[in-house]
């Protein structure tokens, strides 16, 4: 049985949120939660699948119907850039449930 939601997540560079936000929101989406962080990932390289951790990142948090996660995807991807290597990785999880929602509310 499909989920009927899906929590998208993007990491990409301090300064970067914007375009993120703005992609996400042409394709269907009705906003996000933004945070910051550093990473914290201890190697001699500093990277970890090409993307520099040191570096101050933030973090895009937005829920989306799964029938839109895919359209929604491609759109931060194609206007963040995500495909070239080092500018941000780009992942999708499964809502298993969910509490404070409208439909919660019933």
């Amino acid at each position: 049985m499909e989920k009927e939601y899906e929590l998208i997540v993007a990491v990409v560079s301090k300064g970067q949120s914007d375009v993120v936000v703005s992609a996400a929101r042409e394709a269907g989406a009705t906003g996000g939660t933004i945070m910051y962080g550093k990473g914290t990932f201890n190697s001699d390289n500093d990277a970890f699948l090409g993307i520099n951790l040191k570096a101050e990142k933030e973090i895009i948090f937005t829920i989306v119907p799964t029938n839109k996660k895919t359209k929604i995807m491609e759109q931060i991807s194609s206007k963040a850039g995500l495909s070239e290597e080092g500018k941000g990785i780009l992942f999708s999880l499964p809502i298993n449930s969910m509490i404070g929602t409208k439909k919660d509310n019933k």
